[in-house]
């Protein structure tokens, strides 16, 4: 709740947040600022300097409205949420700043609303929330991103200037992704900051110079304002920015993860569909489809326990042209892969007791695609492709049309929908909003219309990554680069923004066969080598321990693809047993808030230790990954679980129980993984800990 002071209207201190998590906002003179966040505290309003203050930054019709020009004209105040409404000088235009604090997480939910009160339009070209930081020199925690390096995290100093994240048009985490991370060089202290993008976005923190003094920290984030025009009608409101706040009291942004994830999942993600196992064809083949062999991989998907058998690219268009260059003829190729009569195979898949499932990316029109000769005023050109305008309804009607189409015709428990290509500029001048506000409300509605099919979305792997879009599919895929570790490590990244559960990995692998001989063993009696790829291709593979592979892809919707056919019995054993247990957890794994109980690190680090937990209350997951050649294992310490109670602990796919009641306390002391860890084949290995609170 705040206090009022009677002399100006709404001036005071407002207070929302528990104890030691304050959001603060002070109006002064009848302008607002934001003084506290989430427990990070700023200097107070009045020793904010002019270029830093106030709560958003606006240009419209060619003028800059900045901190003197935003008169609060109405304030409500409870003890979690506060809302402002301002006067945006006098542009006709009205901002909405509502902050909503949740107590049982400590994140704070900051939506910015522009709303043109007037009688003619306006052209906005800023809209932009900020947050003064204080007088500091400061350190910056940001993502780079880009296909199979996604989220590669790394801190910087803010010496002076600025620095802003930018991405491809439409393509929200492929350069940056929309997270950044903010302490107090030598303090410890931090500041995680969260961007919700529905289109293009700006995220600039800043060190505004003062004479003689440290520099002021600013933070700014919103629409992106690069090549924004964006004309709002009388009436019309957009929302330009949501946000979401955490502290590091450590200053280290993985701390913050659990909190954002339970936030996540209560409040902004739907509730999570239990996913089947799925097995997908692209890394079998690729794109060449051969009915007898899928045949022999529906039946190795089958014994070990796969429930959906999805055909990736290559089912569609005609003749022998590529299938990148067809996307959006969305027809069977009547030459190539089914020969018109993949109905009859959907049909074998079902009598198998499988689900079938198809990889579709219609937001690509490719060059040969005919429709793009037959509507041309539908499409707008993006290099050598073209994009959906979907501002035309016909246009708009046509793709949803042709999705719901195949989902009935071919009767999909499963459909990958995936986006290989950025979107371009926005002649509209939108910064691609108005494109997805359309495209957004099509997946919600395909997805209402058919609740029994599961929608994966996918993006060049995890190139729009974010959690706007995560909000609209039922599971994003993570990565292209299916390598163990490489998931491993692009998966630690991803936590730090998005719940684990939501997460699709692939487990990718094929037999070399007895090829490879193992010392003191003829050649005769050599073990099966089992090999993954080095990143989004086979060459090279490398070989790998099969329980490492398995336990890479688990902590989230867990996929296979590859080669199972060729697996010997012993292995096919092993798959059956991993993919037995994660059908055991997958409805805890889909509620499952994340720790990363050792740090991340960089896709180049393979070597050392990684552990992950995932927490679902009363069961909790511990993975432990030895990456490589490595000394004894650091103490795993599972977090979140109550001393008062007592747990039951079992190892490996199986649960074998390896320990009496233990309590919680005793847990949180480190569990024993130095002699349980199994020996690594190939440099790793993996360990699964199952920790239930006991009855």
């Amino acid at each position: 709740m705040g206090t009022h002071d009677a002399s100006t209207t709404h001036d005071g201190r407002y207070e929302i947040g528990e104890a030691g998590r304050r959001t603060v906002v002070e109006i002064l003179d009848g302008r607002p600022h934001i003084t506290g966040l989430a427990g990070w505290a700023t200097d107070g309003a009045a020793a904010i300097p002019a270029p830093a203050a106030g709560i958003a930054t606006i240009s419209a019709d060619g003028r800059r409205w900045t901190a003197n020009d935003l008169l609060v004209t109405g304030l409500d105040a409870s003890a979690h949420a506060i809302t402002i409404r301002c006067d945006v000088g006098t542009s006709g235009l009205s901002l909405e700043t509502k902050l909503v604090a949740h107590e049982a997480t400590g994140v704070v939910d900051r939506t910015d609303t522009l709303v043109n009160e007037g009688r003619d339009a306006v052209l906005v070209s800023r809209a932009l929330a900020r947050l003064p930081l204080g007088r500091s020199r400061y350190e910056l925690y940001t993502q780079e991103s880009r296909w199979s390096h996604e989220n590669q995290g790394s801190w910087s100093r803010l010496s002076t200037g600025s620095v802003s994240l930018d991405h491809l048009p439409g393509r929200p985490t492929e350069g940056a992704t929309p997270f950044i991370a903010i302490r107090r060089a030598g303090e410890g202290e931090g500041l995680a900051a969260h961007l919700l993008p529905r289109g293009n976005y700006t995220i600039r923190a800043s060190a505004v110079p003062a004479m003689g003094d440290l520099p002021f920290g600013l933070l700014e984030m919103g629409l992106s304002d690069r090549d924004l025009r964006l004309s709002l009608g009388p009436g019309s409101a957009v929302t330009v920015a949501r946000l979401l706040f955490s502290c590091l009291p450590d200053g280290e942004p993985h701390s913050a993860a659990p909190g954002l994830h339970r936030y996540l999942l209560d409040t902004t993600l739907p509730a999570p569909k239990p996913p089947p196992v799925v097995y997908n064809t692209w890394f079998d083949q690729f794109d060449r489809l051969e009915v007898p062999r899928l045949r022999e991989q529906l039946a190795a998907a089958k014994e070990i326990g796969c429930e959906v058998f999805v055909i990736d690219a290559g089912w569609f268009g005609k003749g022998e042209a590529s299938w990148s260059s067809q996307t959006g003829h969305w027809q069977e190729n009547p030459d190539a892969a089914f020969c018109g009569r993949m109905s009859a195979f959907a049909d074998e898949v079902r009598s198998a007791g499988l689900g079938f499932g198809l990889w579709i990316e219609p937001e690509r029109i490719g060059a040969d695609a005919p429709v793009r000769a037959e509507h041309p005023d539908w499409f707008i050109p993006v290099g050598e492709v073209a994009r959906i305008d979907l501002d035309r309804p016909a246009a708009r009607g046509w793709v949803k049309s042709e999705i719901e189409r195949l989902v009935t015709t071919y009767r999909l428990a499963w459909m990958k929908v995936d986006f290989n290509f950025s979107l371009g500029l926005d002649d509209t001048g939108s910064e691609l909003t108005r494109y997805y506000e359309q495209w957004y409300r099509l997946m919600d509605d395909v997805r209402s219309a058919y609740p029994r099919t599961f929608f994966e979305g996918c993006a060049s792997g995890g190139m729009r990554l974010d959690l706007e879009s995560l909000a609209h599919c039922d599971a994003h895929f993570l990565s292209d680069t299916v390598n163990p570790v490489d998931t491993v490590r692009i998966g630690e990244g991803a936590w730090l923004r998005l719940p684990p559960g939501r997460l699709s990995r692939w487990c990718v692998m094929r037999s070399a066969g007895p090829a490879v001989p193992r010392y003191g063993l003829p050649m005769a009696r050599a073990p099966q080598t089992v090999v993954v790829p080095r990143g989004a291709l086979w060459e090279p593979a490398e070989s790998v321990d099969i329980e490492f592979a398995l336990a890479a892809a688990l902590p989230g919707v867990f996929g296979l693809s590859g080669d199972p056919a060729s697996l010997a019995p012993p292995e096919r054993g092993v798959a059956a047993s991993a993919i037995g247990y994660y059908k055991r957890h997958r409805e805890a794994i889909g509620r499952s808030v994340g720790h990363l109980l050792t740090p991340p690190r960089q896709l180049s680090s393979r070597e050392g230790w990684a552990a992950v937990q995932l927490d679902a209350g009363v069961t909790h997951i511990v993975i432990v990954y030895r990456m490589g050649d490595c000394g004894s294992p650091p103490a795993i310490r599972p977090r979140g679980l109550d001393a008062e109670f007592t747990y039951t602990v079992a190892c490996g796919f199986d649960e074998v129980q390896t320990d009496e009641r233990v309590s919680g306390g005793e847990l949180a002391h480190g569990l024993a993984v130095a002699g349980r860890m199994p020996p690594a084949h190939h440099g790793r290995s993996a360990l699964v800990y199952t920790i239930t609170r006991a009855q």
